[in-house]
């Protein structure tokens, strides 16, 4: 199990500063936690260089984009118990464009995958023309998500302190 790295009050807030804003200047950035501009900089650099920063994004508004129906697709595998299998469905999901997320689970099922598409036919195409044609997947069973109530960021626990 992997053990947490212990982070200060700083640190701590300026990540949880960048998750709402990543585009907010050093200065703004620097006032807000109180620290001077170059201090805060150095502590952004050290953030991203220790991996606790993988990167920064846009957030896309699906709807907008003509995606707005999103699922989550839950995949059984034949073969639970073969490493091959399982090295050989993630490469081909990964190829998939409209996949988003690609979850290896415990429970019921092998994978949950997580797609934006533009409606239920789309849904059905995708199922019968991409996921079936997946070496191993045996089973293909789909959740429409009717609403979404938060794109929750990562908070920090006492623990983390």
């Amino acid at each position: 199990m992997a053990t947490a790295v212990k982070i200060d009050r700083f640190d701590q807030e300026i990540l949880r500063i960048l998750q709402e804003n990543c585009k907010i200047s050093n200065t703004a950035l620097a006032k807000k936690i109180g620290l001077t501009p170059p201090a805060t900089l150095e502590r952004v650099k050290k953030l991203e260089k220790e991996g606790f920063i993988l990167g920064y994004q846009a957030i896309l508004n699906k709807k907008k984009l003509g995606k707005g129906l999103a699922c989550l697709i839950a995949l059984d595998l034949e073969h639970h118990n073969k490493r091959k299998v399982f090295e050989s469905v993630e490469e081909s999901l990964k190829k998939v464009a409209e996949i988003e997320n690609i979850y290896l689970v415990t429970g019921r099922y092998d994978y949950l995958i997580k797609v934006n598409l533009r409606d239920v036919e789309e849904l059905r195409e995708f199922v019968v023309k991409k996921l079936t044609k997946i070496e191993f997947i045996d089973k293909v069973e789909t959740f429409i998500a009717i609403s979404s109530m938060a794109n929750l960021n990562f908070s920090f626990s006492a623990e983390n302190e």
